[in-house]
């Protein structure tokens, strides 16, 4: 009798305790999702994600970057502030340390953010794989880190040529979901908020907060989620934030 007491006894504790489980905050998905947006050029972290890289900082705070050019330039405000600097291995789409990565520096794969692409790797094998079929030479994460800050200024031009051409491209899509009935003529100001005026681009001062707006909606605008593709809303977030007044 008394083992068959313990035996309904356990079973009880297995719920409770399975229950609680299920319940722990610590297992929320939502929580652990790694960001949509790369927070300095608003480019999907998703879409490029065989390029990302994931600095933690001294303070404990994290930021995820499409590309490591991004990510050299938060390293250039605060260079002696990163505890972690990982990047993920374009083999396998883990994540890895990038100071003891093997880095492809000038293959034929294109870069991102860049005209020389920095491809990491987890071993020395499959970087020379990479190195036999798409050239480009194999080095250390301080050779990549240094060349993508020497290139620095030649690649900022390429990517505001290639931002101008895409922003003229957002301000045709805008008129054509209807921005304009709103937000006056090429964006300037109508019945909303004009996006040129200076209390817009304080409210909205990243693409990512235009990205998240457009897409998630804000008072008085529906959101745009799945009714415009990736290529579009990062199109028409370019000419909004193109329009931002400068000092």
């Amino acid at each position: 009798m008394n083992k068959h007491k313990n035996f309904y006894l356990m079973i009880v504790v297995f719920i409770i305790l399975w229950g609680n489980f299920l319940m722990c905050p610590s297992f929320n998905l939502k929580a652990k999702e790694e960001p949509r947006w790369c927070p300095l050029c608003g480019m999907d972290l998703k879409m490029y994600h065989q390029t990302s890289n994931r600095l933690t900082f001294s303070d404990g705070t994290k930021v995820q970057t499409c590309s490591i050019f991004c990510a050299a330039q938060f390293y250039e405000k605060r260079p002696t502030e990163i505890d972690q600097w990982e990047v993920v291995d374009y083999e396998t789409k883990g994540w890895i340390d990038a100071r003891k990565a093997k880095w492809l520096i000038e293959s034929d794969i294109p870069g991102v953010m860049t005209a020389v692409s920095k491809l990491a790797f987890s071993s020395l094998e499959i970087a020379k794989k990479y190195q036999k079929k798409h050239g480009g030479t194999i080095g250390t994460f301080d050779d990549a880190l240094n060349r993508t800050l020497s290139d620095m200024g030649s690649d900022r031009k390429m990517i505001m040529a290639r931002v101008a051409e895409r922003a003229k491209m957002g301000k045709d899509l805008a008129g054509k979901q209807g921005c304009y009935k709103c937000h006056g003529e090429e964006g300037k100001g109508g019945t909303a908020s004009g996006w040129n005026t200076p209390a817009f681009s304080k409210k909205m001062d990243g693409r990512v907060k235009i990205k998240e707006a457009i897409t998630k909606g804000c008072p008085g605008m529906h959101g745009y989620e799945g009714k415009i593709d990736g290529k579009g809303l990062h199109a028409i977030t370019l000419y909004i934030w193109s329009l931002r007044p400068t000092k």
